[in-house]
């Protein structure tokens, strides 16, 4: 960044791309970046852009690279070897990132003086002192609870429910316990319950002076969550056009070289799928897991049979569930070997495209070898589903459970072999067999009571140990053990949820890598519980995790795009960043306090003492927080069951 001191007043410029009036004026800002502090004016005319240093004796250099797109401006500096990729949040501000070197977060102002940073991106610890809670809101027999900020001297002693037109319709005590947040959110909170509250309507939470935003009691409240969770899964597929006329999602078909990949010497059709997270990779055991959460779903409430996504159909006669779900499992039996082994991927790696549509995107295409691991999670998904599909599609379930049986066959006889993804390194393939061993005992209607299962935990819940998927179906078919497991499992979630006033953890260390993934997929768990054993009073715990991921947590910020008072806005992913859309019910990875593998501006927020909790950037440019802000098909998935599991 110094150098912007020395750089800063060359050049001329000529501009690219076209102007957004609402843009239009002058713009100021207070750049931070270590010891420097500079004020930074944007002046925009039209597509003319001058950037002025004003502590520099107004130094001015103009923009030679400008793209205004929608409600979003980047400027390339090429003198200075600098760019700014700002966003437009409302008529008076800009939020962005100037990077040289390295990033920095600025907001600017309309007008000639600087506002104060947002506390967000300037204080390594910002207090949020508002009421903090599912930004949705709740079914009206749910579990309702709030969070709020409070000096650890000064408790919290009554709070109020207002309607609409500020009414109060419930007040109360909190709840008595005082929570110490201090290692992964840095402060002090207390909760409150009013679950007594049924009565259908829109409310806030009053606590003294502040109020929380405005959420709905009502059925069906998390339909539109669901709906949006699950048509992402038709913008992000593979190989395809998409023209998506709601969200205005429109790009030409890519990676046509998909369709002819060369496998063991011969070319293969390997086109389809779903592009898994923010890059263009397509991967075995992201579609196995992703399907198995919607057939779950569609298995233990048939209701989501009557989900209308309005998406174009692809296979006549089926729910719009199941046709997402077919999608998946149309690819996956292309990944399949006639000897039964499941290709690992199709990507570009090591190349990580970005920056490009599909279209664009050049880089040359390649399947990576078979490994145990692909052919358990394939036998697993492809064993529900055979039951799934059995009275819909009747010629598709055979043709499911046949190759379900050759990758279980196959996996017996290979049982080590490994796959060299070192973005995806998972050198135990026991949990994966696991899961297909369960799978295969219920297609073959062995008799149930007898299975064994090994001395083993549900948990962790995530993509290298998707065991309690087989195990809950064993559950199901009335396996004890399994049973208990799944309910053990949980009853160690509510443990852990209980001791953090925002309901996820007050432990530093589950801030890492896909936390909200880990919170989504931990209230699967605890709905898999609820359904085995509906008394154990584990519902409540998936309610509390699925609020904490929609507004319940220190940073009073909803993670899923398009749903809430506050939510993500600039997801990093490859639409958000050439298209500006942030496609709506997709969810971010979520806060991230592990400076290993951390981006730019993450490693900024860690290094200048941000909390665990609350170590995530809203940023989708070049050099945007993938390591906070970055989600991909297991975690939707696991939104859609969440949600449609709650309502």
């Amino acid at each position: 960044m110094a150098s912007l001191v020395s750089a800063i007043g060359l050049g001329a410029a000529t501009q690219s791309r076209a102007a957004d009036p609402r843009f239009d004026g002058t713009w100021t800002g207070i750049l931070q970046a270590g010891n420097l502090r500079l004020t930074l004016q944007l002046v925009i005319a039209g597509d003319v852009v001058t950037l002025i240093s004003v502590d520099q004796g107004r130094a001015s250099i103009a923009a030679t690279e400008v793209a205004i797109i929608g409600g979003t401006i980047r400027l390339g500096f090429p003198a200075l070897d600098a760019t700014f990729e700002g966003h437009l949040r409302d008529d008076s501000h800009i939020d962005g990132v100037f990077t040289q070197g390295q990033s920095a977060t600025i907001g600017f102002v309309r007008g000639e003086i600087a506002e104060a940073p947002e506390p967000v991106t300037s204080d390594a610890n910002p207090i949020i002192p508002t009421p903090k809670l599912n930004q949705i809101g709740f079914t009206p027999k749910a579990t309702k609870q709030f969070a709020v900020t409070i000096q650890r001297d000064q408790p919290l002693k009554t709070f109020d429910v207002v309607d609409e037109t500020g009414k109060v319709v419930f007040s109360a005590k909190p709840l008595g316990r005082v929570f110490d947040l201090r290692q992964s959110a840095g402060e002090t909170g207390m909760c409150g319950d009013f679950s007594s509250l049924t009565r259908p309507g829109r409310y806030r939470v009053r606590t003294g002076s502040e109020l929380s935003h405005a959420f709905v009691i009502g059925d069906g409240v998390y339909r539109d969550v669901l709906r949006d969770a699950a048509r992402c899964f038709h913008l992000i597929r593979a190989n395809v056009d998409i023209d998506d006329a709601r969200t205005g999602v429109k790009h030409k078909a890519g990676h046509a070289s998909d369709a002819a990949v060369l496998v063991d010497g011969k070319t293969r059709d390997l086109s389809g799928g779903w592009y898994n997270a923010g890059d263009f990779g397509k991967y075995t055991h992201m579609h196995a897991l992703s399907v198995s959460h919607m057939l779950r779903l569609y298995e233990l409430h048939p209701e989501t049979a009557k989900l209308t996504l309005d998406v174009p159909v692809l296979y006549d006669g089926l729910p719009d569930l199941l046709q997402t779900a077919r999608w998946g499992l149309d690819w996956l039996l292309r990944m399949q070997n006639t000897d039964g082994s499941v290709l690992h991927k199709v990507d570009s790696q090591p190349v990580l495209t970005w920056g490009k549509l599909p279209a664009d995107d050049n880089a040359p295409r390649a399947a990576m070898a078979p490994s145990s691991i692909d052919a358990g999670v394939f036998t697993g998904v492809m064993a529900q589903a055979a039951r799934a599909f059995a009275t819909q599609e009747p010629v598709f379930a055979a043709t499911c459970k046949t190759a379900a049986l050759k990758a279980w066959q196959w996996l017996s006889q290979h049982p080590h072999a490994d796959h060299n993804d070192t973005y995806y390194l998972d050198p135990d393939a026991s949990q994966e067999t696991l899961w297909a061993r369960c799978e295969i005992a219920v297609l073959q209607d062995t008799d149930i009571g007898k299975i064994i299962l090994p001395d083993i935990s549900v948990l962790p819940f995530y993509w290298p140990s998707p065991q309690v998927l087989g195990i809950m179906s064993l559950a199901l078919r009335g396996h004890a053990q399994a049973k208990a497991m799944i309910v053990a499992g949980s009853r160690q979630i509510k443990t852990r949820t209980e001791g953090d006033a925002y309901g996820f953890s007050a432990s530093a260390q589950n801030y890492s890598w896909g936390s909200n993934e880990m919170a989504l997929n931990e209230a699967v768990v605890c709905l898999y519980a609820d359904h085995l054993e509906p008394d154990a009073g584990l519902k409540p715990v998936a309610q509390r995790l699925f609020d904490y991921v929609l507004g319940r947590n220190s940073l009073d910020h909803s993670f899923v795009t398009g749903h809430g008072a506050r939510p993500t806005q600039r997801p990093f992913h490859w639409i958000c960043n050439m298209e500006n859309v942030a496609i709506p019910g997709w969810a971010s990875g979520g806060a991230n306090g592990q400076a290993a593998g951390a981006d730019a501006l993450l490693q900024a927020a860690i290094a200048r003492g941000t909390p665990p909790a609350k170590c995530f950037v809203d940023a989708c440019q070049n050099e945007g927080s993938y390591a906070s802000n970055e989600g991909e098909t297991s975690e939707n998935a696991a939104l859609v069951f969440v949600a449609g599991m709650l309502g």
